[in-house]
């Protein structure tokens, strides 16, 4: 069975008698331990933290982070937006979307870091200022190595520029007086040194290639544990080996390299529990599943859905007594289910937990990343739920207010 992360069943209990489930509660000191764990990166010629925030963008998330000198990762011109309202400053951000933004212009003037990840938004930024810096992300053609589903190279991702074209990138570059200062590659999720310090050597074959550039920016795909089988990464470890890839490089070549990390869900994916509530209890008949239906999940959590993935669930009641469930959301949807085989989304797999009551309060753990910012809200119409923070004064205070109902249809126009 599971244990609480940070929640005691007191604080539960009060958040249960003061707020309406389901509900988000964060951590702010687990926010800032992990902070800290990036900032101590060994390196070799300095590095810079920035954080991913598409993991979760609430604005006191990056206020804690901002305090913390951690600078940001844009996937959009609109999370710099966000961002601004935080208190970031427009030279603390990157932007290296998909999308290419439609305030482009601005956004140049601006001095906002443009990461080009295509050859039509390196000519873009050229067309509009010449003789400027640009950082270029490139698709090292590999990806990661433990989940396809999570992976970002290969030729099967559309992120960055396929490295074959890097010719294209120099002469466009040439074309139009560009400066390629960064280059920026970003496999997946991966978790051992070995890996890290493979993808250390890529990254700097391309900074070879590349004499204006200064900055290997690695990405942020650190593996964190939440379930007993898996292992974290060892953040130490990998540094130091990178550390050495760096320090090997500067011999052959003299050039000092900094290294810059994206870290989004292992910055945030242990400061965050749901609390919701078993809603019914339902059977397949005697062959068949016991399932838990619970008033959460792909509304407030789709990572799950999403990829198939594990998370751990506490039931808090005095049962001594242990049964075999399938645990399900409220949602009208067959893929609104919380126990599958692990990356397998289409398979059902029951997990042993105490026998529960209609009512009994769960708790989801290692909640935070890619959950909230990812949220199915609205769908079937349910208001988008509320967001607690913890403070470390041990406060309980509310950071986003659970959605009401009228707001869904707020910006619908009634023309019939």
């Amino acid at each position: 069975m599971h244990e609480l992360n940070f929640l005691t069943r007191e604080q539960i209990s009060d958040i249960e008698e003061n707020f309406t489930t389901p509900v988000y509660v964060y951590s702010e000191e687990k926010l800032i331990e992990a902070a800290d764990n990036f900032l101590a990166f060994p390196h070799a010629f300095g590095h810079t933290v920035r954080y991913a925030m598409k993991a979760n963008a609430n604005i006191n998330i990056l206020k804690i982070f901002k305090n913390k000198g951690i600078k940001i990762d844009c996937s959009s011109e609109y999370e710099a937006y966000r961002a601004l309202q935080a208190g970031y400053r427009w030279e603390d951000l990157q932007i290296s979307g998909q999308e290419t933004p439609r305030n482009l212009v601005d956004l140049i003037e601006k001095w906002v870091f443009m990461v080009a990840t295509s050859l039509k938004q390196i000519e873009e930024v050229g067309k509009i200022k010449s003789g400027i810096k640009i950082w270029v992300r490139l698709n090292p053609g590999m990806g990661s190595w433990a989940f396809k589903a999570i992976s970002t190279g290969w030729e099967t991702s559309a992120f960055g520029i396929w490295h074959e074209y890097v010719p294209e990138v120099k002469e466009l570059a040439e074309r139009y007086n560009l400066e390629i200062s960064k280059i920026h590659i970003h496999i997946g999720s991966e978790n051992t040194p070995e890996s890290w310090t493979e993808s250390a050597s890529i990254g700097l074959n391309f900074i070879s290639q590349f004499e204006s550039a200064t900055i290997l920016d690695m990405g942020g795909w650190f593996k964190k544990a939440i379930m007993p089988y898996e292992q974290s990464a060892d953040l130490q470890a990998i540094w130091k080996s990178v550390a050495g890839k760096f320090e090997e490089f500067y011999e052959k070549t003299g050039r000092k390299v900094h290294l810059e990390v994206e870290p989004g869900k292992y910055m945030v994916i242990n400061s965050c529990s749901v609390i919701a509530k078993i809603d019914d209890i339902v059977d397949t008949w005697k062959n068949g599943y016991k399932f838990i239906r619970t008033n959460t999940w792909m509304t407030e959590m789709p990572r799950v859905p999403m990829y198939g993935v594990q998370q751990p669930v506490i039931v808090l009641n005095d049962s001594e007594e242990t049964e075999e469930y399938v645990v399900v959301g409220h949602c009208c949807e067959s893929w609104d289910i919380l126990t599958t085989k692990l990356y397998s989304q289409e398979e059902l797999e029951a997990i042993s937990l105490p026998k529960v009551s209609i009512w009994d309060t769960i708790v989801v753990e290692w909640t935070w990343a890619y959950n909230s910012s990812m949220s199915m809200k609205n769908y079937n119409s349910f208001p988008e739920a509320g967001e607690l923070l913890i403070k470390s004064n041990w406060e309980i205070v509310e950071m986003r207010k659970r959605q009401e109902v009228s707001d869904i249809w707020r910006n619908e126009i009634e023309v019939i």
